[in-house]
């Protein structure tokens, strides 16, 4: 297989992954629980392809490539979808994360006092009274 044929391949599987992560952003924000077995399974088998992409990439050699096709601009293609994946799947992580937590640890907000907390706090430090 040609470097070209090899990145547009990828660039097409970076595609389809981004897809799914997206259908599964939606999934979490909908429905509000985990995904369907179903489509795990389709997660587990786009994992393979990438897989086996990440081996033909591993191939490539700097001398494979012409300096007139379009392979740099390939590559900064992939390179772009691939941010936007790992950004997707860090969003997907952290929702999916939420939704294992028992109820009580969801709505728990560690840094969010009130605010007649808040103006107690000041009082002490600035030694006047708080605002009621």
């Amino acid at each position: 297989m040609e470097p070209d044929q090899i990145l547009r391949a990828h660039l097409a599987l970076c595609n389809e992954v981004h897809s799914l992560l997206l259908e599964e952003n939606t999934w979490l924000k909908v429905e509000g629980k985990v995904p369907e077995m179903e489509f795990l399974g389709r997660k587990k088998q786009i994992v393979q392809k990438l897989e086996t992409s990440l081996t033909n990439l591993k191939k490539l050699k700097p001398e494979f490539f012409s300096p007139f096709d379009d392979s740099k601009k390939l590559v900064g293609e992939s390179h772009s979808k691939l941010l936007q994946i790992f950004y997707l799947d860090r969003e997907n992580d952290e929702m999916l994360l939420k939704l294992n937590q028992p109820d009580d640890r969801q709505s728990f907000h560690r840094f969010s006092p009130s605010k007649e907390e808040i103006d107690e706090t000041h009082s002490r430090h600035d030694g006047s009274k708080p605002n009621t």
